[in-house]
């Protein structure tokens, strides 16, 4: 009987064990490889053929220094959310498959000057002057052609902006200009009202520099205008509404109005850019950044947005650089900034005077007096 019970149990322990379902494990996964310098241009070139690789010998800690911390590159959750400050979709129109703003505005110099932000994650405060710059002019039809200072935004802006030189919000700037003004000022050693202070780096190791003091004064050599008097203002701060139609809204707003500020996030590849179109192959977050739009094309049969970066005319095409238009390269197209320039306040530009406040020209105070008494 006890043998019965043991054969019996014996069965019972066999059957169920044919019954098991065995698990099936994935494969093992490895860590894609992480290209460095050299490696890393060797392998950008022989992934793609969009664009061109070339070797910068810059460090982790370097290219830090040229972005800003990446949670400056997205939108503020409550600009998203004000209506007031973003513009809706625009009504589709036939624009040209290719748009340079330097050619379309050939008289305003500023659409043609690269910047340089130096050891600074400034590079939102430059792109907001370069903007400011450009529409000034465009809206002016030549006659003011002002250089605006990056550093009056990046030091005055304050904590309404951002951190200074950690990184600060595209659409703050821009309200900035519409609610406090920007005064001149070019690149370091520069003429106009409030130059940049920091020099470019020119040799490695370069250094991080601190976000300057605000100041409330021109250099000395600058006796156009005092500080208040220098001052340029919009009438409007705008984010475009890009969640639908993205490529189509950012063109018209170019075309019609001039050159915009995108925030985007910077990949390790995107230091090693020479030429072509750029998207982003291989290699770790760094942060955000932002620029100019100036433009936009084809090359190769890849559509591009035309941008101005502000590191200096070594870096990509002479300080240019395409990147993929249409995909939402690292999103390129999320976060689009702009105003309009109030005229009137600053007029007309003399040769020697880098574009800062002047009195009006006898025509144009003749066209505002009249103004003011007939309407």
């Amino acid at each position: 009987m006890v043998l019965k019970l043991f054969l019996t149990l014996l069965l019972l322990f066999h059957t169920s064990n044919a019954f098991v379902v065995q698990e099936n494990h994935p494969p093992p996964s490895f860590p894609r490889p992480h290209y460095t310098g050299k490696a890393l241009v060797a392998h950008i070139n022989s992934m793609q053929t969009s664009w061109i690789a070339e070797h910068n010998d810059i460090s982790e800690d370097e290219m830090k220094f040229k972005v800003m911390d990446q949670r400056f590159a997205d939108p503020l959750e409550e600009e998203v959310q004000d209506e007031g400050l973003v513009r809706g979709e625009v009504v589709p129109e036939p624009l040209p498959d290719t748009f340079d703003a330097r050619d379309q505005w050939p008289d305003c110099k500023s659409l043609k000057f690269i910047r340089n932000q130096a050891s600074c994650g400034s590079c939102w405060a430059f792109g907001a002057a370069e903007v400011i710059s450009d529409r000034v002019c465009i809206q002016s039809n030549g006659t003011q052609q002002p250089i605006i200072s990056a550093e009056d935004i990046l030091s005055c802006c304050g904590s309404t902006c951002g951190k200074g030189c950690q990184g600060g919000y595209t659409i703050e700037a821009m309200k900035y200009w519409m609610n406090s003004g920007v005064v001149t000022g070019g690149d370091y050693n520069g003429a106009g009202c409030m130059p940049y202070s920091f020099p470019p780096c020119k040799k490695s190791p370069c250094v991080e520099f601190s976000t300057p003091s605000c100041k409330t004064t021109c250099q000395e050599k600058y006796t156009t205008a005092d500080y208040k008097n220098d001052k340029h203002f919009a009438t409007s701060a705008y984010k475009l509404s890009t969640t639908k139609n993205a490529v189509p809204t950012i063109q018209y707003e170019i075309y019609h109005n001039g050159p915009v500020e995108a925030s985007y996030r910077v990949f390790e590849d995107f230091y090693q850019y020479k030429s072509g179109v750029y998207h982003h192959v291989s290699g770790n977050l760094v942060g955000g950044h932002a620029v100019k739009i100036i433009g936009w094309g084809t090359e190769n049969g890849v559509d591009y947005w035309l941008v101005a970066n502000s590191w200096g005319t070594s870096f990509g095409e002479k300080g240019f650089f395409k990147i993929r238009r249409g995909t939402n390269e690292c999103q390129i197209e999320s976060n689009i900034v702009a105003g309009l320039a109030k005229l009137g306040t600053h007029n007309e530009k003399t040769d020697d005077d880098d574009g800062s406040a002047t009195s009006c020209s006898f025509i144009m105070c003749t066209l505002l007096v009249l103004s003011y008494y007939l309407f």
